[in-house]
């Protein structure tokens, strides 16, 4: 895929998925404000970035399929890792403050 589709291929990619741009960048490792900068085509996704992008991209078939039930299920599990760590997060931070 030519990096000038990687924008378009991202946005469909998460609306397929059905995450945010915030998920999406937890899962490539950047923030919600670089996915969007993706996709609004600021910025072009670098090496190492865009080589993840791929790896997720990757278990799809052209139509947006997953290939396998269990590569939509390795995606659904590290989103779910990722949700729970923020609500951990939050409830710690939330603690402190009633403890403050």
């Amino acid at each position: 895929m030519p990096q000038g589709e990687i924008d378009i291929s991202i946005l469909k990619y998460r609306k397929e998925k059905r995450i945010s741009q915030a998920d999406f960048g937890r899962l490539v490792g950047v923030k919600q404000a670089t996915v969007s900068n993706w996709e609004s085509k600021k910025v072009i996704p670098s090496g190492k970035h865009l080589e993840r992008i791929r790896e997720l991209m990757d278990s799809q078939i052209p139509d947006g399929k997953p290939k396998s039930s269990s590569d939509e299920l390795a995606l659904l599990k590290e989103l779910l890792s990722a949700k729970e760590e923020i609500i951990v997060h939050l409830k710690t931070t939330i603690d402190r403050i009633k403890e403050g």
